[in-house]
């Protein structure tokens, strides 16, 4: 199969001319190896991996004849093995920070720390996810979110098709499911990443008691995608006290499984008090769910919010390649009822994005957004994220924007 080129090979490049390491982070299968095994700017570096009985066993007992070749070079599933980083920084300051190291890994609470610890001072952490759509098209990643961003003139225009927004969203992002040649066998894959890599990472951090209720925790946490979240609520959901909930939650987050959004606020503006929840991957959701088929989104009143969650993803793969990581919430006030789905914020700046499952936008969708801009100037513009083919202004700073353009 043809390698599809990363957006993150650039910003990783970019990263070793401030650092001489690099820790690439993310969730099992979003295609860290076979970034680090195919991108044409480390052909030359030498490639270890620690998933190597024999790489590993030399890691743990003589890591510096592992690593006595002095050239560039990658450590895959460093996490095995979090004493070879006392190595590593060694090297790296023998050479005066002329030796340089990518490290690898799914995103646990090891490697998050370890490197941290060992290496501060010469280390940047990067986060890798699935395909961004725009990524897997072979796209440029400078899509709208990047011209509303940086103040640039939009485009109105009309684009001569788009995939089929409910395939994708179901789908998700994860390599082995979005380039699976049927929906059976992407559905195959679906089912047994869930049984077995996130059940894996998990284990992999804590020994969990019941993991019956964690699994039905995760199945009301995809059920609830983008809703707001009460932990009482989802004590009772799943079985588990309070404290299980938290912990379990904190978890997720930790293994880059689950990310929060908390409410937005300026100016003294009191913050909603509750986080929303989004998955990872809005494939991996569906699942968990029980959506087994694209099709279930025409049966069910459902889409928008799996929808949402993809849109989510987008944001987020967008933002960390940005030079300086945006942060992302949502907006909704205390009275009333309006709400934006997004609030992209970053020193000095910040746009809203609203989601709509619709192919049709009018000046009346535009009612929230409208609120947020007037009660927030610090907000530049609005984008009304929609099924339809047109770029156009439906009101003043708020565009109607196509979710394949993102």
């Amino acid at each position: 199969m043809k390698y599809i080129t990363r957006w993150m090979e650039e910003k990783i490049a970019r990263t070793l001319e401030v650092n001489p390491v690099v820790v690439l982070t993310g969730p099992r299968q979003v295609g860290k190896s076979t970034l680090l095994e195919h991108a044409d700017f480390l052909k030359s570096w030498r490639y270890l991996t620690l998933d190597d009985s024999d790489v590993l066993e030399q890691a743990q007992e003589d890591p510096k004849s592992l690593l006595w070749e002095n050239r560039p070079t990658i450590i895959d599933e460093v996490q095995r093995c979090p004493e070879l980083l006392l190595t590593v920084k060694y090297l790296v300051d023998k050479t005066n920070r002329k030796r340089n190291f990518i490290l690898s890994g799914s995103g646990n609470i090891s490697l998050r720390k370890s490197p941290r610890e060992t290496l501060a001072g010469r280390v940047n952490y990067l986060h890798l996810s699935g395909f961004g759509a725009r990524e897997l098209w072979g796209l440029a990643p400078h899509g709208i979110l990047s011209q509303v961003w940086e103040g640039k003139e939009i485009k109105f225009v009309e684009i001569p098709f788009q995939p089929d927004m409910t395939q994708v969203v179901w789908r998700g992002s994860l390599p082995g499911v979005v380039l699976a040649s049927s929906d059976k066998i992407a559905l195959e894959r679906g089912k047994s990443y869930i049984d077995t890599y996130i059940s894996r990472d998990i284990q992999d951090l804590v020994k969990i008691r019941h993991p019956q209720n964690f699994r039905r925790l995760m199945e009301v946490l995809a059920q609830a995608t983008g809703w707001e979240s009460v932990q009482e609520e989802l004590s009772k959901a799943c079985g588990e006290t309070r404290t299980n909930v938290s912990r379990y939650i904190s978890l997720l987050q930790n293994t880059n499984l689950l990310y929060e959004l908390r409410g937005y606020t300026s100016k003294g503006e009191r913050a909603y008090k509750q986080s929303k929840y989004y998955w990872f991957d809005s494939g991996a959701a569906c699942l968990l769910a029980g959506i087994n088929s694209h099709a279930e989104f025409n049966k069910l009143n459902i889409k928008g919010r799996y929808f949402e969650n993809f849109i989510f993803q987008q944001i987020y793969t967008w933002a960390s390649l940005e030079t300086v990581r945006p942060e992302i919430y949502y907006w909704k006030p205390k009275s009333g009822s309006a709400e934006v789905d997004f609030v992209v914020r970053s020193t000095g700046q910040a746009i809203g994005v609203e989601v709509k499952s619709s192919d049709k936008i009018d000046f009346g969708n535009t009612k929230s957004m409208r609120e947020f801009l007037k009660t927030h100037p610090e907000v530049s513009k609005g984008i009304i994220v929609y099924t339809g083919r047109k770029i156009f202004p439906v009101a003043t700073n708020i565009y109607a924007v196509p979710w394949a353009m993102l």
